[in-house]
């Protein structure tokens, strides 16, 4: 007698459902992570720049337009004479420095403030920002607004294949931003000519911010040195003058013995 054979039937379509329902949630996990670890470093890169751009950005409507009224070389440098006119001394204005240096650091962080949020400054604060801005500082300050620090990547850059770099729907990636801002006003002097001296004045200004994205966190820091005043001491010439340069042997010229 001949063995009558098994017919195999189909699987219930409830295990098809369950089969091809786990096989697609692993698919997609492991899309997701691959996407997610390929794109991280092209995120981190856009953000660096955005919000140094942005930083920038603050730095300069901050100072630029303002500083002038704040700091005046007369009101920072006081000079000292002597009974016949000579400069003998200069003496820095604390109070003034401190001045200048805490209205930049206010500034600084306000503009900050309104450029990574949007935000409005409040009332009664003497900054006339909309007056001062200029027509590409608006447009800036318009689109942040609008979209506040929000970048947006294509997904075919998480590929690594430049061909494929701009194709693919763009992942949208809102970021914040939180920094501190350290002002310094330094003073140098630099010797010019004989006995002549050039003393500079800057504002000296930090700015830490750090990103913060739902998958990391990076530092940026960004410094700027602002010049709010010069001002040149011609000191006196003397009779004699060695620059220390070709023939090392002074001569001095005498007067003729009668």
């Amino acid at each position: 007698m001949r063995k009558r054979r098994r017919r195999i039937g189909a699987p219930p379509a409830r295990q098809v459902v369950f089969i091809t329902f786990f096989i697609f949630i692993i698919s997609m996990v492991g899309s997701i992570l691959v996407v997610n670890e390929g794109i991280k470093p092209v995120l981190v890169e856009y953000a660096q720049v955005r919000v140094s751009q942005v930083a920038s950005k603050a730095l300069g409507i901050a100072v630029s337009r303002k500083i002038s009224e704040d700091l005046e070389a007369g009101d920072l440098i006081e000079v000292q004479v002597d009974e016949n006119g000579k400069v003998e001394n200069y003496i820095f204005n604390t109070v003034v420095e401190n001045r200048v240096r805490r209205n930049v650091q206010y500034r600084v962080e306000t503009f900050m403030k309104l450029l990574e949020k949007g935000e409005q400054p409040e009332l009664g604060t003497p900054l006339e920002i909309e007056e001062e801005l200029a027509p590409s500082e608006r447009e800036l300050l318009e689109a942040i607004r609008e979209r506040g620090l929000l970048i947006e990547v294509p997904l075919g850059q998480a590929l690594g294949v430049p061909v494929l770099a701009n194709l693919g729907p763009k992942i949208p990636i809102n970021l914040e931003a939180v920094g501190d801002v350290y002002t310094e006003v330094k003073s140098e002097m630099v010797e010019t000519g004989i006995n002549g001296a050039l003393i500079r004045v800057n504002v000296y200004i930090q700015v830490n911010v750090r990103i913060i994205m739902p998958f990391a966190s990076n530092p940026v820091v960004l410094e700027q040195n602002i010049p709010v005043t010069r001002m040149f001491h011609p000191g006196e010439v003397p009779e004699y003058y060695q620059g220390g340069e070709g023939d090392s042997n002074l001569s001095i010229p005498l007067d003729p013995l009668n």
